[in-house]
């Protein structure tokens, strides 16, 4: 009893930040991805996304469909082309080990029972979790760029960009008119 006595009273004078997780160490196929996706996997450039806080699984499939063709990986080409399996497992899991973004301050009106009533039916929360945090081959969505939302929205409604499995979000997005891309594209990026 003595000794459970003095590891709480241990424990209760150590500073909270002794608690907090440290920062994990990038690989160093991460140095690259620091000019636009940010020091911390949080963007700070337009149309690019946020990759901190990710699922590991839905990085790690990002990286290979455009490695391999499968994705247009615009400027990142010359990057993704060179990647490793491993590169791509290490990346996955920095990326996924990372605090998420906080909720964006994206400019715009959202109405929010238009916002349910666009996404309930599509039923967006069962593959990307209630919270939006995602989950496996799921993206995170809460605190993304709202600019690279409303993107990725629009490409999976053209047929520009495919989701993995049956082209969901193709069908999801498909309906989708421009002002309502945008306004849950702003929802998404308030989540915390």
């Amino acid at each position: 009893m003595l000794r459970l006595m003095t590891a709480s009273v241990l424990l209760a004078t150590l500073p909270a930040a002794a608690f907090a997780q440290a920062t994990p160490k990038a690989p160093a196929s991460a140095q690259v991805c620091v000019s636009c996706h940010g020091p911390k996997g949080i963007s700070f450039v337009v149309g690019t996304p946020s990759l901190a806080g990710q699922p590991d699984i839905f990085t790690q499939y990002q990286l290979v469909f455009m490695r391999d063709g499968q994705r247009e990986p615009g400027t990142m080409k010359p990057f993704v082309r060179n990647l490793t399996d491993e590169n791509i497992r290490e990346l996955g899991a920095y990326y996924a080990a990372l605090p998420p973004p906080p909720a964006q301050k994206a400019p715009g009106e959202v109405d929010e029972a238009r916002v349910q009533a666009l996404m309930g039916p599509r039923r967006c929360g069962s593959c990307h979790k209630e919270d939006f945090s995602g989950q496996g081959e799921s993206a995170r969505l809460a605190g993304q760029r709202a600019d690279y939302l409303a993107k990725s929205l629009a490409d999976f409604k053209a047929g520009a960009r495919r989701g993995r499995g049956m082209a969901a979000m193709m069908e999801v997005a498909v309906t989708l008119q421009d002002d309502e891309i945008k306004m849950i594209a702003i929802w998404l990026a308030r989540k915390p």
